[in-house]
């Protein structure tokens, strides 16, 4: 399955992801840059990853990137292979014109057509790796520039060359999406020869000097000739200059580029190979390319010996497990992280300890942390449901008894939801609250929502009281359904609907293009009219089944709805909440996996914000979804393939297989007439979590007209 994926996929179309070479979960991640850090773009930049398919040039290959965000960080050290007795020492000096890119998972290959130089890029979990075959000749170089990565922070970095072979630094990174984190990445470059000569750099100035720090680098010049490539391991830690040799020795050591290719590859075999599907050869690289997608991040942040990063440059131990880091939880909780709790449980453990030890140290749950640090962005509290939905299908190795407490002190604490007073008293968030609230409406969403998670925890430590509380919140969501429009609308303090109203109103939340309406987290009222996951029996209540189908199709039919961002990821689902319905779910799951997604760099639709995306199409493709965040339970859509096999946790003691056979299936066939879950007829088109982990096999008999299941 490996063959099959395509890492230029999201690379254009405002995709934000990289084509280079990373492993599952990978904290290094060597890859090109094609555009420069522009600052003054802020939100949504042409290449949050550092590339943009089909710019001119490239400058360099950085060794550390996020995946599908919407701001820019990380990025450095960056390598750039250079020949020439004064090459430069800038992005615009270095960068060099390309052809032949070519990728697979684990592995990235181009030639530099400006210093003739092919290179070739793999990686282990901490180590980047560059191979490149230079021309002949007494002037070829690798640059190591350390003071220019993809963050806003610049000129921060420091380096020193240990010797012929090696050279060793650190660089501070931060300003993510303009919060003041910081956070700082300590690396090791080690080449397979000698140089002849070593130096370092600041800014434009070549020096013989063994150290050098700001916007600095340095320099190793190699003799060379065909057939005789250098390469270049660069070990990496959040932690110290020992945890990236360590790194070094302990996943390369004496080990081969191709060696260490093969191993990549093999490592991306095993954790796609969880997935089995039979279908047409362009699906199946389509779905084998999301799935890849969703296990980039969260990337492993623990060193060799489980040293991992606090804030303010304080160092963690882990006794054993690893720590992880890129938490979007806004974004993945709805997709990413019910995928890993399915497909890789082992993984989501890890991650679950991971968040416990956040919010236990930080006293709250983060909402968006990045090498340690809460960078705050988005809205809501979106741990809570991580925990809450983890919890529910099995997941409970953390200590809930220890956590709950704080999860709940946090929902009651104004500095950590902003809004809450009002939320509480009032029911909802009001509009006067602009200015300290993203989006009051989608604010009161994400709040009962995750008072909605909030009480199922609650329940599960014994605490009734505070599960009717938090029961109770979540039920505010009622407090903005305006009967006049079937819409969740923006509200005044003192009752009244705020106005001018405009249901289709992308802009004026914030500064930024598609911050959202006023009122509303990067969509329109439209887009948040349905988004009541933890309640939809209550939510089809107020509309009234008949008026609910008519308007929920008529969001389809009217072009509103937005598979570029999350509030609408679920929406497709929502006609099997309606009686004789479900039929309108498979045809719109299959129209969006078709319309919205495709082949080379603009096949993602928006953003893929650490796989979200990526993540709704592999559980769309495979012909469920999960129903609502903090519930057991998947919605039936219309599966692209004839067969999907997923392997429940291989290797480990009583793992089993969950087979969906879909007889009869075709592109003009996506509607099911009928369903039987080992054996017995399935009557409702919902699945159980505990059913599917149990193994067995779910019948899906297609055709090509709706009918009455």
């Amino acid at each position: 399955m490996a063959a099959l994926v395509d890492p230029f996929v999201g690379t254009a179309n405002d995709g934000q992801t990289f084509p280079g070479a990373v492993v599952p979960w990978g904290l290094a991640s060597p890859s090109p840059h094609t555009t420069l850090r522009d600052p003054f773009t802020f939100f949504d930049g042409p290449a949050n990853a550092g590339y943009l398919h089909g710019a001119p040039l490239i400058r360099g290959f950085g060794q550390t990137h996020l995946s599908g965000v919407g701001c820019p960080d990380l990025g450095a050290p960056v390598l750039v292979p250079v020949v020439g007795s004064t090459p430069g020492f800038t992005e615009e000096t270095y960068a060099s014109g390309y052809e032949g890119e070519r990728a697979h998972a684990g592995y990235y290959a181009v030639t530099l057509t400006g210093p003739g130089v092919d290179g070739e890029l793999t990686a282990t979990a901490r180590v980047g790796l560059q191979r490149f075959w230079f021309p002949e000749r007494d002037d070829a170089a690798v640059l190591i520039d350390a003071g220019r990565g993809l963050s806003w922070r610049t000129n921060a970095g420091r380096i020193r060359v240990v010797s012929m072979t090696e050279a060793e630094g650190s660089v501070e990174l931060g300003l993510f999406c303009a919060r003041p984190n910081r956070s700082v990445l300590h690396f090791v470059v080690r080449f397979d020869r000698p140089a002849f000569w070593a130096g370092t750099f600041v800014g434009e100035t070549l020096t013989p000097a063994a150290s050098a720090e700001g916007d600095a680098g340095a320099f190793f010049r190699f003799r060379t000739g065909a057939g005789a490539p250098i390469v270049a391991a660069v070990g990496l830690s959040w932690v110290g200059v020992d945890g990236a040799r360590r790194a070094l020795e302990r996943e390369v050591g004496s080990r081969t580029f191709d060696e260490l290719h093969d191993e990549a590859a093999r490592a991306w075999q095993r954790a796609l190979g969880r997935v089995r599907v039979e279908g047409d050869e362009t699906s199946r690289r389509r779905f084998t390319t999301a799935l890849y997608h969703a296990l980039i991040h969260p990337s492993v942040a623990s060193d060799w010996g489980g040293d991992y990063p606090l804030p303010g440059g304080a160092v963690g131990h882990l006794a054993s497990g690893e720590r992880y880091t890129v938490f979007s939880l806004w974004d993945t909780y709805r997709t990413v992280h019910p995928l890993l709790t399915l497909l890789f449980p082992e993984r989501q453990a890890d991650m679950l300890r991971t968040l416990e030890s956040l919010t236990i140290s930080a006293g709250v749950p983060p909402l968006w942390e990045l090498i340690g640090e809460d960078v705050r962005v988005m809205v809501g509290d979106p741990a809570a449901i991580v925990f809450s939905d983890s919890w529910v299908k099995g997941l409970t190795d953390f200590d809930l008894d220890g956590l709950y407490p704080r999860l709940a002190a946090a929902a009651r604490d104004a500095a950590h939801r902003p809004g809450l007073d009002s939320y509480v008293s009032l029911g909802y968030v009001p509009m006067e609250e602009s200015s300290d609230v993203w989006g009051p409406v989608s604010t009161t969403l994400e709040y009962a929502l995750a008072d909605s998670a909030l009480a199922t925890l609650a329940a599960a430590v014994g605490r009734s009281g505070e599960a009717s509380e938090f029961a109770a919140r979540a039920r505010s969501w009622r407090s903005l359904y305006d009967a006049g429009t079937g819409l969740l609308r923006p509200r005044n303090a003192d009752g009244s609907w705020w106005e001018p109203f405009d249901p289709d109103a992308l802009e004026g939340s914030l500064f930024q293009p598609r911050s959202g309406g006023p009122g509303y987290v990067e969509g329109t009222a439209w887009q948040y009219a349905f988004f009541v996951p933890h309640d939809m029996a209550g939510l089809v209540a107020l509309h009234g089944e008949d008026v609910f189908a008519s308007r929920l199709q008529g969001f389809f039919d009217s072009g509103r709805f937005a598979m570029w961002n999350e509030p609408d990821l679920a929406a497709p689902y929502l006609f099997d909440h309606v009686g004789g319905q479900a039929f309108r779910a498979q045809l719109v799951v299959r129209d969006a996996m078709g319309r919205f997604f495709g082949d080379g760099p603009a096949g993602l639709p928006g953003n893929d914000d650490a796989g979200t995306l990526s993540a709704w199409y592999v559980f769309s493709a495979m012909g469920m979804y999960p129903d609502a965040p903090g519930t057991a339970r998947y919605a039936l859509g219309s599966p692209l393939f004839d067969r999907v096999e997923v392997e429940l946790s291989p290797g480990a003691p009583g793992s089993r297989t969950f087979v969906i056979e879909a007889e009869g299936n075709a592109p003009d066939r996506p509607y099911i007439a009928a369903a039987e879950l080992n054996g017995e007829p399935l009557t409702v088109p919902f699945l159980e979590h505990g059913d599917v982990v149990a193994g067995g096999v779910l019948t899906l008999h297609m055709s090509a007209s709706p009918g009455a299941w």
